[in-house]
This record gives C-alpha cells, structure tokens and sequence, in this order.
C-alpha cells in the first residue's frame, strides 16, 4: 500500500497516481474534508493506467459514475462535484491513521 498525508491536493495525488502502481492501493488523507473532491474520473483513469486497484480516500471523490466504470476500487467519505485547488500540499510515504 502506497500513502499520502497532510491534507494532499490534486497534484500530489496525480503525480503518485502517475507513477507504476503494481496492483497496490492508494491511501490518502485528504484532512477528512466533504468541501471538495480530491479525485475523479481523470485522475482514476491515471491510476487504473498505471496500475493502481485501489484508491481510499480520507476525503471526497466527484465522477462517481465514470469512477464506477474503472476497474478501480475507490472508497471515500463522500461525493463532492467540486475540483480541490491545485496547490503541491502533501507528504508521501508516510503511516496515515483516520479518525484517531
């Protein structure tokens, strides 16, 4: 499994997503935020091309029926329809605990 802490933003994640997955799972802490999605379609179909099976997010997700179409588990707090703000937030590779 494969992580992301500290509130990540979209580039982070698109920039892991990007990288060779090898059939692990994407963790991220997104802060637990319902104000905005880190993911959608776009990002899930990085993902899926560069073989991640799994993204759970500590965050919201848009796209929810194009995700659905991916062969990608996606497991979220919520769905949001708006983009997060791209700004390079984050740390990776690093242990992420939820809700204490």
């Amino acid at each position: 499994m494969s992580k992301i802490k500290k509130r990540a933003t979209g580039p982070v994640v698109r920039e892991r997503l990007a990288e060779p997955g090898n059939g692990r799972v994407l963790v991220v802490d997104g802060g637990g935020s319902i104000k905005y999605a880190l993911v959608g379609d776009q990002l899930g179909a990085v993902g899926v091309a560069s073989g991640w099976i799994g993204i759970v997010m500590w965050d919201s997700v848009r796209d929810a029926v194009a995700l659905a179409r991916l062969d990608l588990g996606v497991l979220a707090l919520a769905l949001h329809p708006l983009r997060s703000v791209k700004r390079e937030v984050g740390e990776r590779d690093v242990a992420v605990a939820f809700a204490g």
